[in-house]
Parts: structure tokens; C-alpha cells; sequence
């Protein structure tokens, strides 16, 4: 099966730009606007990783969709906030980083493929 990335971002110049850095590591990325979204794209496609972007979703989401669809998560912010990010963790994400940090989001995600 193919591993595949989904991205759900709030800006969608952040987006395109995450969804270009991302492309080499994974067979399909697929760009979401919303959970429902998300959950249809994942209904249909072999789905390994999602990017959440944490002003999209709450920690209850991230636990939610992580049990629902078995999905590696890792969620970005537009700033570094380790309280925020440490409670994402222990609500199921593999890995927090900031949405503008293409390398450490790529670095997530290899490990989380790796896994």
C-alpha cells in the first residue's frame, strides 16, 4: 500500500508551501480544509500521516482522529508553545512543529513512517 500525507492547514500559502516539502517523502499528498474532510479523504486513500495545524483542531480532534483512522499525527503551529505542544503529545501526536519548519515537519514525518 501507498503512504500517504494529508494536510490540514489554516493558510493556504502555508499549505502549498508544507504540501511542496513534503511531496518527495510520500506517494500522495492530499490538501484538506476540515476535519470532515479529512476524515472523507481518508476514507479513500491509504492514509499514514496527517499535519494538522493546531488552530484547526482542537486536542480532543488529535485523540479523536488518531483512535479513528490509526494515523501517525503531527501537529504544527504558527509559534512555538510548549505547553500546547506537550498536551498534543500526550493527545496521540507523534511529533509538534512549527507550521514554517519544513525540516523538522519532514523529520516527523519520516520517523513517524518509520515507526
Amino acid at each position: 500500500m501507498a503512504n500517504n500525507i494529508v494536510i490540514l492547514q489554516n493558510d493556504p500559502a502555508r499549505a502549498s508551501k508544507l504540501e511542496a516539502s513534503v511531496r518527495p517523502l510520500s506517494a500522495a499528498v492530499f490538501t484538506v480544509r476540515s476535519i470532515a474532510e479529512l476524515q472523507k479523504v481518508a476514507s479513500k486513500s491509504h492514509i499514514q500521516v496527517g499535519i494538522l495545524d493546531l488552530d484547526l483542531v482542537t486536542l480532543q480532534d488529535v485523540a479523536s482522529l488518531r483512535r479513528q483512522l490509526g494515523i501517525e499525527i503531527v501537529c504544527t503551529h504558527h509559534a512555538p508553545d510548549d505547553e500546547m505542544w506537550t498536551k498534543a503529545l500526550s493527545a496521540g501526536a507523534f511529533d509538534c512543529c512549527c507550521d514554517e519548519d519544513a525540516s523538522s515537519i519532514c523529520r516527523a514525518i519520516r520517523q513517524s513512517m518509520a515507526a
